[in-house]
């Protein structure tokens, strides 16, 4: 193999690992590498990637929001698509979040913060969990109880690190 071959096959893999690393979203470190608490999935300071978190419940859909409709919550700008939207979320804002800060359910459940499609979702017991993808949500629907449980825990102790 030539020296020039080597060097784009080098930088094709840092290239791809990367990029790998940007989408999967891992965790932040700080000084001396404790682990930053994640608390929502955010991108390009927005969470659910400007979707209306209410709009999950109310019309069983994934509805992008307005920016004129917007409220900073943990460091984040949350966008909705009616005025009564957002004023329930400001009344009880846990029961209209993603499980998991938005960060793919069964990513979670594997111990990984993989970013999520806002528009694959599931509302299971009153809780919204987004996924990765249709085919990743097709993997956690087969278990969705024992994905679930496995999810908890792993955010539980990711967040307590």
């Amino acid at each position: 193999m030539s020296y020039r071959r080597g060097l784009s096959r080098l930088f094709l893999v840092v290239l791809a690992i990367g990029l790998a690393a940007a989408v999967s979203r891992e965790p932040q470190t700080k000084e001396h590498g404790a682990q930053v608490e994640p608390s929502l999935s955010v991108r390009d300071g927005l969470a659910i990637n400007g979707y209306d978190p209410v709009a999950y419940f109310s019309d069983y859909a994934a509805i992008r929001g307005e920016e004129a409709l917007s409220v900073e919550f943990d460091g984040a700008r949350i966008l909705f698509a009616a005025p009564e939207n957002r004023d329930r979320f400001l009344q009880d804002p846990d029961k209209y979040l993603p499980q998991f800060g938005g960060f793919s359910t069964f990513g979670m459940a594997r111990g990984k913060l993989y970013s999520a499609d806002p528009e694959v979702f599931d509302i299971i017991d009153g809780r919204l969990y987004l996924s990765r993808n249709e085919k990743v949500r097709e993997l956690w629907q087969r278990n969705p109880s024992g994905y679930i449980d496995l999810a908890e825990n792993n955010w539980r102790d990711l967040r307590a690190r």
